[in-house]
């Protein structure tokens, strides 16, 4: 029986099928059809069943999307409106300790519910969790009609201290809920803070809050359309949505909260790298993926990924961003990718990205009409792409179409063409570089003690020139088609769900201590077992993973430290702080073991481990000669030199080639530059390493 992984992206949608218990695999790659992303799925799971993958006998279905992080960033989303207590302006106040205080051009995000679309009602928990003033039904029946009479399509629900007593939350869903069914609706779409997150800190989850309810209405619709379609042609199994925190759920969960499915796609080739690096004894991982608008990076310190609560869409050196309360595993992305959009500022310096041509119409070498040049152009122009065709001929390329669309570029730069070509790969990997450096050096990580994980699109051909500019010692490129590994990856992605509860207390060596940290664990690992029973998953088979959110007394942010499992006593406490203490010097080069400790958030992880899909050795015994394709022109930025051109599928195991080189495969390519070589290892990988 098959399993599927689906991953949109701007350009491409990729499938992957595994029968993991015969160990058949087949992949597809299509054009991605948007605004209804829907159609290319379809088309792709058409062109695996030329292959013998048929719908009707797939057990799992796993897919990636981008219609949650396309909807918030285009605006696309839907009228949303919000309820809340009576005198609280926290979206439109945000907060007063802004962490870019250096930033000359900040401005204050906009809230994505404005105060036309906001009603108050009378009600109050305390910090401590009991009721202050009772919840005032009739006002929250008043405040749901008059938003819905406004066009609200979804309503967000935060009340202050709800993270510690969400009753009225709940009470007041239940009014909306049955003001919309009374209007017709019969599935009305309505958050509650506390169903996402009960972590403190109103801001960050009433802002959850809205932007699931901003998104909600086109996920579902989306999702439905996709489940329809699905079933149409035989589809009887599970339907998955990738998670951001690295595992996936079912699709009902995802339609309630479309929020934590955020980057779910890019994540995936997170964990598929986390399974490469464990079958290689890479401890320490960086994986890129070069992907056809953005390019992701992510890295995994002894292969474990971090996962913080707090996720920032939009930010960057200028934009404070929106925050989530959702389990996010630490990426970063940029605008670049291989049908980013090059062009000339008024400063007259060359910049690639953040506008891209995407699917439609593409770069100007597909011929689909795009007359600005992209990276993929100056990939063609410099020679480092076949001029004719890409993803092994299944698409035609035009060379002279590449070369018509950089000449404007080259006349306001006064430069040749494949100069200009030349400098926008470089201004492309020095952007990937830098991202490389955010998530490592900026964070006390060394990128000279990890290796890189290169895949999508163009990561095989910008690693080496990153890897030469952080002085990064590996490069490996995965035996799986690079094009396609986000989709293999997402086969790999154990079936998760999280749980934080933040109850602030002080460590302490009393009985009293130790029966209210028992009690609050299991009372969140019974909650994390009753969602796996919903979805008939045997909650004896789920692993729970406990963490504390730890820091000293009067600081405002915390360290996570994992716990051991069962009853904890005082040996079990001290390693805790002991811990802490030392997370706490290696963080920020000091620690304090004399002062109080606090803990924050208590945080359970379920985990139900599905069984992973293997690279297994695939020993080829063909020659160097059956591989090689003939030399090829390439413009290295000072001279045109001719470098040897092999297919990657063709390469004998267990061969080096030495650089300058190109290497072909299906769905990337992969460049060796100068000074590097390339390992063909027993598994299809290709493994690069400088040649001192």
């Amino acid at each position: 029986m098959w399993r599927i992984g689906v991953d949109i992206g701007g350009a491409f949608t990729d499938l992957f099928a595994v029968d993991l218990e015969s160990g058949k695999h087949a992949w597809v790659k299509v054009e991605s059809t948007p605004p209804n992303f829907e159609e290319g799925v379809i088309r792709g799971i058409e062109e695996l069943a030329k292959q013998g993958v048929y719908i009707e006998d797939t057990t799992q279905l796993i897919h990636g999307q981008t219609v949650v992080i396309n909807a918030i960033i285009t605006r696309n989303g839907a009228n949303v409106g919000f309820i809340t207590t009576a005198g609280y302006d926290i979206l439109d106040i945000q907060r007063a300790n802004r962490r870019d205080i250096y930033n000359f051009k900040y401005r204050k995000p906009v809230p994505f519910v404005n105060r036309y679309m906001t009603e108050w009602v009378n009600e109050r928990i305390d910090s401590d969790g009991s009721i202050y003033k009772m919840l005032g039904k009739e006002e929250v029946k008043k405040a749901a009609l008059s938003l819905i009479n406004k066009d609200a399509a979804s309503i967000a629900i935060g009340f202050i201290n709800s993270y510690q007593n969400p009753i009225h939350e709940i009470e007041a869903k239940k009014v909306v809920e049955e003001i919309f069914r009374e209007k017709g609706i019969d599935m009305p779409l309505v958050t509650i803070s506390s169903d996402l997150s009960r972590e403190w800190r109103e801001y960050e989850r009433f802002n959850t809050a809205v932007l699931n309810a901003y998104v909600q209405p086109i996920f579902v619709k989306y999702i439905e359309k996709l489940e329809q379609a699905l079933q149409g042609r035989g589809f009887r199994g599970i339907f998955y949505l990738t998670l951001a925190a690295g595992g996936m759920a079912t699709s009902d969960y995802a339609k309630k909260f479309p929020i934590t499915t955020v980057e779910g796609g890019p994540i995936a080739g997170i964990m598929g790298g986390l399974i490469l690096g464990r079958l290689l004894d890479e401890n320490n991982i960086i994986v890129i993926d070069g992907g056809s608008t953005t390019t992701k990076a992510g890295l995994a310190k002894d292969l474990t990924p971090q996962v913080n609560t707090e996720y920032w869409i939009e930010q960057d050196e200028w934009n404070a961003g929106y925050p989530t309360r959702v389990p996010v595993i630490n990426i970063h992305e940029i605008g670049t990718g291989g049908t980013s959009i090059i062009w000339v500022d008024e400063a007259g310096n060359l910049q690639v990205g953040p506008k891209a041509a995407g699917a439609r119409p593409g770069p100007a070498c597909y011929g689909m009409g795009g007359n600005k040049p992209t990276l993929t152009d100056a990939y063609v122009v410099a020679g480092y792409l076949n001029p004719n065709y890409l993803l092994g001929g299944k698409l035609k390329i035009d060379k002279n179409l590449a070369e018509n669309a950089f000449k404007d570029i080259a006349e306001q730069l006064s430069i040749d063409i494949k100069d200009a070509a030349y400098a926008a790969i470089r201004v492309a990997n020095d952007n990937s570089a830098n991202l490389i450096r955010l998530i490592s050096i900026r964070r006390g990580f060394d990128p000279r003690e990890f290796t890189l994980i290169a895949h999508g699109g163009s990561g095989p051909m910008m690693a080496p020139f990153i890897a030469e500019e952080l002085a990064i010692p590996k490069i490996i490129i995965p035996a799986i088609p690079s094009g396609v590994f986000n989709a293999w990856g997402m086969i790999g992605l154990d079936i998760r769900h999280e749980m934080v509860q933040t109850s602030i207390t002080l460590i302490e060596a009393k009985e009293s201590f130790l029966k209210f940290l028992n009690a609050a664990f299991r009372e969140l690992e019974s909650k994390i077992k009753s969602t796996f029973e919903s979805e008939d998953i045997d909650s004896g088979a789920v692993v729970i993973q406990r963490y504390l959110d730890v820091k000293y007394i009067g600081q405002a942010h915390t360290l996570k430290i994992l716990c051991p499992d069962g009853d904890l006593g005082i040996k079990e406490i001290n390693k805790i702080q002991e811990l802490f203490h030392e997370a706490h010097y290696k963080e920020f080069g000091f620690n304090l073991p004399e002062s109080g400790v606090e803990i924050v958030n208590f945080d359970v992880v379920g985990v139900y481990r599905v069984k992973h899909p293997s690279i297994e050795k695939h020993l080829n015994d063909g020659s160097i000669e059956d591989a090689y394709l003939g030399e090829r022109e390439v413009y290295n930025g000072s001279e045109i030199v001719r470098v040897p051109v092999y297919k990657k599928e063709k390469l004998p195991s267990n061969v080096t080639l030495q650089g300058p080189c190109i290497i072909e495969g299906d769905t990337s390519t992969a460049i060796v530059i100068k000074n590097f070589k390339a390992y063909h290892d027993d598994y299809g990988n290709l493994v690069l390493t400088r040649n001192d």
